[in-house]
């Protein structure tokens, strides 16, 4: 439906409207798209992460330092099968954390809680 988050609330209500199980979808269209992960209709418990195409790091907004899953910080990703342009520890500026799987064995991140920035720079003025 967008770029932007939902609430548990916002959800229902489409759900309602539309008759349909609606699910969580994360991307970035610097990584590759249209998504990195994506909710398991079998639990709808937070996007899995494709950990066949990107390899997902949790690091220390402040020094970059990597913190270990379930810990909350930054998002990175490094795609693994992009060829002709690979993105690597690529900074999302998103709040997570990582979290085990449960529908599959990959990997899930948890909602995004804020940015570690969102400050744009225009012309070198911010």
């Amino acid at each position: 439906f967008g770029a932007e988050p939902w609430t548990q609330a916002m959800r229902k209500e489409i759900e309602r409207r539309l008759g349909i199980t609606a699910l969580d979808i994360y991307g970035l269209s610097e990584v590759m798209g249209p998504g990195v992960a994506m909710e398991c209709l079998e639990t709808t418990d937070g996007p899995t992460i494709w950990e066949d195409h990107f390899y997902p790091e949790i690091v220390n907004p402040h020094d970059g330092t990597p913190l270990a899953d379930g810990e909350h910080g930054e998002l990175l990703f490094t795609t693994l099968t992009k060829e002709a342009l690979p993105v690597i520890r690529y900074r999302t500026r998103d709040l997570t954390r990582l979290l085990p799987g449960t529908a599959r064995t990959m990997r899930r991140m948890d909602r995004i809680s804020g940015r570690s920035d969102d400050m744009l720079i225009i012309r070198g003025v911010n």
